[in-house]
């Protein structure tokens, strides 16, 4: 877990820099995936990401004001919903990304270490929001938890295992596990679940060729001139990361694996009886 919470850094300082959102969510590409294979074409699906989510929010039965981002990351989607007028607190279980989620957010923000399972706060929100974050949480465990936060439903925007290839620990479960369980505890009732899973692949489609074709070609090219130049520390780079670096140019098939095992879907839902 610690090394996603790198990768995701990782993304987010990256989104950061080029487009100043610093979003490390997937993109979202409702006309497919585009012509141009670019960073450029992947930031703005990124903020299409983020105006779809904010359009499922305002769907929620009773409006929206407050909410719980669970999941939390560098805090970028809390930061947005802000400028939007909404009053957003944070929980997440690292405390390095949430010390980036403080320093970008308004001063008093709450933002809480802690994993959502054990998250404790007198004050409810209208929604508990996962945005690539409930995949993460036992299912079981989540919307139960939820149920004990949020007064009007929630909103998830995130996969889930398609049928034989779900976790075996209550994580990553399939749709229909997830659908069968809202109508077992019976807090929420689903308002509506859409499939994204084709809208969602470009973004491995362009990862993949950027990687491939642009990143991968760099960094032979760095290694066969510190290779030159530079033999002793060529030799220690090769003894602690060479391995990794031979992976950069194989074609992984990423795209079509991921719809393979998995299903993106964004679902409301809302409180059966509002508090």
């Amino acid at each position: 877990m610690k090394l996603k919470f790198v990768e995701l850094e990782a993304a987010a300082l990256m989104s950061e820099v080029m487009f100043g959102h610093g979003f490390a969510h997937y993109g979202y590409f409702p006309d497919g995936t585009p012509e141009a294979l670019t960073a450029a074409a992947l930031g703005a699906a990124q903020m299409a990401y983020f105006e779809k989510l904010v359009a499922a929010i305002g769907t929620v039965p009773g409006g929206v004001h407050t909410i719980l981002d669970v999941g939390s990351g560098t805090g970028s989607n809390a930061r947005a919903l802000i400028a939007r007028g909404f009053e957003v607190a944070c929980v997440s279980p690292s405390h390095q990304m949430n010390e980036m989620a403080r320093a970008k957010l308004p001063q008093g923000t709450l933002v809480v270490d802690a994993m959502f399972e054990d998250f404790d706060h007198p004050q409810r929100r209208d929604i508990c929001l996962f945005a690539e974050s409930f995949h993460y949480i036992d299912l079981v465990t989540a919307l139960s938890k939820a149920g004990q936060l949020a007064d009007k439903g929630l909103v998830i925007f995130d996969y889930f295992r398609r049928p034989g290839f779900a976790h075996g620990d209550g994580t990553r479960g399939t749709h229909a596990t997830f659908v069968a369980e809202v109508a077992r505890q019976g807090v929420f009732e689903i308002v509506s679940d859409d499939d994204m899973t084709d809208a969602i692949t470009p973004t491995f489609v362009i990862h993949e060729y950027l990687k491939n074709e642009k990143i991968a070609p760099f960094v032979q090219r760095f290694r066969a001139e510190l290779k030159r130049e530079y033999p002793w520390r060529s030799w220690m780079m090769e003894k602690m990361l060479g391995r990794a670096l031979n992976k950069l140019g194989r074609h992984t098939g990423r795209a079509a694996k991921f719809a393979r095992e998995h299903e993106y879907r964004l679902i409301v839902l809302a409180r059966r009886t509002p508090v």
